[in-house]
């Protein structure tokens, strides 16, 4: 139960800061902002304190499968974003993530951290590799269209996609469970947002920064499994929380969207393409 608490409290949080990033630096800066590990660091926790660390341990190397998921959704929503409306982008985004989920959890599961790692680390790479090449564009020109109570909105469905899937695994057993589990909650609303406001490039840009912003997520569970047990919850949480961060930063200033004079956000438009595809 603490667990959906913090689900629900902290992700349509998470959703909301990096709509407000995204609209001030970029949809590139905002999808990294959005992959910073604020939701399973206290989950993770959670789980040390109820569970024990070995259980704590196991479950952030199973987070990192969860990856495959979000590489195949990114990929999938990306490449149709250019051509289809939301909705079909969307639908493609959540059979690959669920096609993912199922062939990581059938192949790798109970494989340890290593093989988990290694999976992570394999699908964001080839899923960056993957991205239509406007991918490493963070421009957000002015909005095709914003309803009023945009950030509320996002965070409601955010927080009601995380009770109905939590809902819907208890119904239909571990299996189903697992890979409805796996599903992008917060990119999928994320980018349908964005999407619908400010047309394709910029989502494809959200998704790029997000896959980017991933290496601060796999730095903080691979410290967690592997620090854990030995080194006991106080250590572990600090060295990976200091080690996410990190790894954040360093995204950020390589990232497409910095340039030598900083970061910088488009003036200009959408275009005719993007519009029509919101």
């Amino acid at each position: 139960m603490g667990q959906i608490v913090v689900e629900i409290v902290i992700a349509p949080l998470l959703v909301a800061g990096a709509t407000l990033v995204g609209r001030r630096w970029g949809a590139g800066v905002g999808g990294l902002v959005s992959a910073f590990p604020a939701v399973v660091g206290p989950v993770l926790l959670i789980i040390a304190q109820q569970r024990g660390d070995s259980a704590a341990s196991r479950a952030a190397s199973a987070t990192l499968l969860g990856l495959v998921a979000l590489s195949g959704f990114a990929v999938a929503y990306a490449r149709a974003a250019r051509g289809t409306r939301w909705l079909a982008s969307l639908a493609a985004g959540w059979a690959c993530a669920i096609a993912a989920s199922a062939t990581a959890g059938w192949s790798l599961a109970g494989a340890g951290l290593p093989a988990a790692l290694a999976a992570a680390v394999l699908s964001i790479a080839a899923a960056k590799a993957a991205l239509p090449r406007s991918a490493a564009q963070s421009y957000i020109g002015p909005p095709q269209h914003r309803p009023r109570g945009d950030i509320p909105m996002r965070m409601a469905l955010t927080a009601a996609l995380i009770v109905l899937l939590t809902v819907s695994s208890d119904m239909f057993g571990p299996v189903v469970g697992g890979m409805l589990a796996a599903l992008p909650v917060l990119a999928s609303v994320l980018a349908v947002f964005t999407h619908r406001v400010y047309g394709s490039g910029a989502t494809i840009g959200l998704l790029g920064g997000m896959l980017t912003g991933m290496a601060g997520f796999v730095a903080f569970c691979a410290v967690i499994a592997l620090l854990l047990v030995p080194a006991g919850t106080a250590v572990a949480f600090a060295v990976a929380t200091v080690c996410a961060v990190a790894a954040q930063v360093l995204a950020l200033r390589g990232g497409a969207w910095v340039t030598a004079s900083g970061i910088y956000r488009a003036t200009t438009p959408c275009s005719a393409s993007e519009a029509s595809s919101a």
